[in-house]
């Protein structure tokens, strides 16, 4: 029988190189009683550990009207892969590469684009992401 255990083991060794923060919004403001201002809350860093970063082109077929043409589009989509261990995301969160084996990795952002996808022998974490910002910190 396969192990689970030593499958996700071979996954995070192998497949997640790279570290990366993930953050989510803290929200709209809350009023400070002792000022009687407005506050911003604080972002909530999720997760901070490894991961792997994977591209790959997205083709997307649309018509632009009722009687024009197909119009075909190619945009990049990413996949980020996470120990099974890793909290679970929520669309917008923001994800931030902080060490990758490609230099030209770190320092982008990537916002969560769906949530994490489940399976009936999970063994790591895949979440889809959209590129957000390539400048460097």
């Amino acid at each position: 029988m396969l192990d689970q255990s030593a499958v996700s083991r071979f996954a995070e060794r192998h497949l997640m190189p790279d570290k990366v923060r993930v953050v989510r919004d803290g929200g709209d403001d809350l009023l400070d009683p002792a000022t009687g201002q407005l506050v911003p809350v604080p972002d909530l860093v999720v997760y901070d550990g490894q991961s792997g970063l994977y591209g790959r082109q997205e083709r997307i077929r649309a018509r632009t009207g009722r009687e024009s043409a197909w119009v075909e589009e190619v945009r990049p989509a990413y996949r980020m892969l996470f120990p099974l261990g890793a909290p679970e995301f929520r669309e917008a969160d923001t994800v931030t590469v902080v060490e990758a084996r490609d230099g030209h990795a770190v320092g982008r952002t990537y916002r969560v684009a769906a949530l994490d996808e489940v399976s009936s022998f999970p063994v790591l974490r895949t979440v889809w992401l959209e590129e957000h910002d390539r400048k460097k910190p």
